[in-house]
C-alpha cells in the first residue's frame, strides 16, 4: 500500500491551511506528527518545522520586497507578533526584513 503522504504534492497549500503548525498539517494528512516528521526527513532531508519556518520566511520576504509591512507580514503568516518574524528572519536569512524591502539601497548605509 502506497503512503497516503507520497501522493501530497502541494505542500505548501497544507501548510498554509495549517497556519505553519506541523502538527496541524499532520492531522490535515491524517497521520502522526511522527509519521509526518519521518517523510519530511527521507522527502527533503530537514524536519517539517524546519520547512515550515524555511517556508514562512520565504513568503515573507516576497510579500516585504513587494513593501509589505513587517505587521502586515507577521499577521498574514502567524508570526506571534511583529518582534518575532523579525527574529526567524534574521536568523533565517541573516539580515532584518528591512534589508530586503523595495526602498532598501546597500548605498544609502555606507
Amino acid at each position: 500500500m502506497k503512503c497516503r503522504l507520497t501522493q501530497i504534492d502541494q505542500w505548501e497549500r497544507v501548510a498554509l491551511q495549517a497556519r505553519f503548525q506541523p502538527s496541524e498539517m499532520a492531522a490535515l494528512c491524517w497521520v502522526s506528527l511522527r509519521q509526518l516528521e519521518r517523510h519530511f526527513t527521507k522527502r527533503f532531508q530537514q524536519t517539517p518545522r524546519e520547512w515550515t519556518r524555511a517556508l514562512r520566511c520565504r513568503l515573507a520576504r516576497e510579500l516585504i520586497a513587494k513593501g509589505w509591512s513587517n505587521k502586515a507580514v507577521a499577521f498574514e503568516f502567524h508570526f506571534s507578533n511583529e518582534s518575532h518574524l523579525c527574529h526567524e528572519f534574521a536568523s533565517h536569512y541573516g539580515q532584518p526584513p528591512q534589508a530586503f524591502g523595495p526602498s532598501f539601497s546597500p548605498q544609502a548605509e555606507s
